[in-house]
């Protein structure tokens, strides 16, 4: 494989890493918050150092395989920190410094790293492979990272990569390469580089393909989240709660919340009292739901819960939960106490069907029953309960969810209409 040219391949590493370095940079420089590109784009330019100081240098010098040798494993240790900062963990200066203050001090200690490069490829080999495998699970296991459907490919590569290292340590220990003119003359030591090359490239793909699906998951969650409350805004609690009830039995409920007097709040003790009396029945209401139950806000006071069907609990228990939790809640706003019930209306899929609207109707039925009871309290949704129509009036309307909900107060006419059992 005379054809190879290891000069040429370190040139080719040299321009890519430089490349991509640029890259990360611009990243960064537009999004300060994405630290995985910075530490990435100082990896690739401390890459770029280590190859620029051999050619510079010379492949036969000591001082230059000591010097790459070290930059090489700085190059390592910041890409790893750069996924430990993408999966939202700390990055640890320490081992940033550690990893080449370690590498130096074997070549210090043991002289035979500096006059062999056989032995220095086994070193590098052995950082590589450990740092991979250190990258792979720290992608595995990075927070949101599951999520995203380039970690897979990224973490198996990863290990194709260790795993390479590793056979390259054995190879090299057993068949050490012929140096000629202080350069390494073997066919796999061609295979090496050319390895280097490929994982240069796939690793940079996978770091900017991760960012941007990480970017688009966070301008999705922004477009599915009720800025105030940050629970699931209307039009994604709709969509979840769809998709749910393809699978639902008879025992899943939803539910339609209202906080009570809700107007009052705001006409007494202002409005951003009322929006404090929101998020902190928004943060009350979520610390009780089990992970299975999906939560939204679905207009102005308005908030709505689907329970799945589950034999060990109770929905109507579950819901009364909530309700004397909310009653218990000790809100403040500026030091004032701030009085919160809300009127719960609860619809079966066993009494109203499985169609997203018929359960809200008739969630809204057992809602308006239970504040004609005295609010405070949670109603169920029964067939013998008649649906109400609600007609435009006094310039507020109220219209179906999956259109859009528009306002809580309203005026409702009762209108004889079929049952949901009809």
């Amino acid at each position: 494989m005379d054809f190879i040219s290891v000069p040429t391949i370190m040139i080719c590493i040299i321009i890519a890493m430089g490349s991509i370095a640029m890259a990360m940079c611009v990243i960064w420089r537009n999004d300060r918050k994405e630290t995985a590109a910075g530490l990435w784009a100082l990896s690739f330019v401390v890459g770029c150092a280590s190859g620029l100081t051999v050619a510079v240098m010379g492949a036969g010098s000591e001082a230059a395989m000591v010097v790459a040798t070290c930059l090489n494993a700085l190059c390592f240790a910041l890409s790893w920190s750069g996924f430990r900062a993408f999966g939202k963990r700390d990055v640890l200066p320490s081992f940033i410094i550690g990893i080449p203050a370690a590498v130096l001090f074997l070549h210090l200690m043991f002289p035979a790293l500096r006059h062999d490069p056989n032995n220095t490829i086994i070193l590098q080999s052995a950082v590589v492979t450990m740092m991979a495998l250190l990258n792979a699970y720290t992608l595995h296991t990075g927070e949101g990272n599951s999520e995203l459907s380039m970690t897979k490919l990224l973490v198996g590569f990863l290990m194709l990569h260790a795993l390479f290292h590793a056979a390259n340590m054995i190879v090299t220990y057993t068949h050490p390469a012929p140096i000629v003119a202080g350069r390494v003359a073997s066919l796999w030591f061609k295979l090496f580089m050319l390895e280097a090359f490929l994982n240069v490239i796939v690793i940079a793909t996978g770091a900017l393909m991760l960012i941007k699906e990480r970017s688009e998951q966070r301008h999705r969650i922004a477009s599915e989240t009720d800025m105030l409350t940050s629970v699931a805004n209307r039009r994604a609690f709709v969509h979840r709660t769809e998709l749910a009830l393809k699978d639902a039995r008879d025992g899943a409920v939803l539910a339609v919340i209202d906080l009570d007097h809700f107007k009052s709040i705001n006409d007494q003790f202002g409005h951003q009292a009322g929006d404090r009396a929101l998020v902190e029945f928004a943060r009350t209401v979520k610390n009780r739901l089990p992970g299975d139950v999906l939560f939204g806000r679905i207009g102005g006071e308005e908030f709505a819960v689907f329970i799945p069907e589950n034999r060990d609990r109770s929905a109507h228990m579950l819901l009364d939960d909530l309700r004397r939790d909310v009653e218990n809640a000790a809100i403040q706003s500026q030091g004032r106490p701030l009085p919160l019930t809300v009127s719960i209306g609860g619809a079966s899929v066993a009494k109203a069907g499985l169609n997203f609207d018929n359960l809200v109707a008739a969630a809204d039925c057992a809602l308006y029953a239970a504040k004609e009871e005295g609010r405070n309290r949670v109603a169920m949704f029964s067939p013998s309960m008649r649906l109400l129509k609600v007609l435009e009036q006094d310039g507020e309307k109220r219209i179906g969810l999956a259109e859009q909900r528009v306002s809580r107060r309203m005026t409702r006419v009762h209108t004889a209409v079929k049952t949901a059992s009809q």
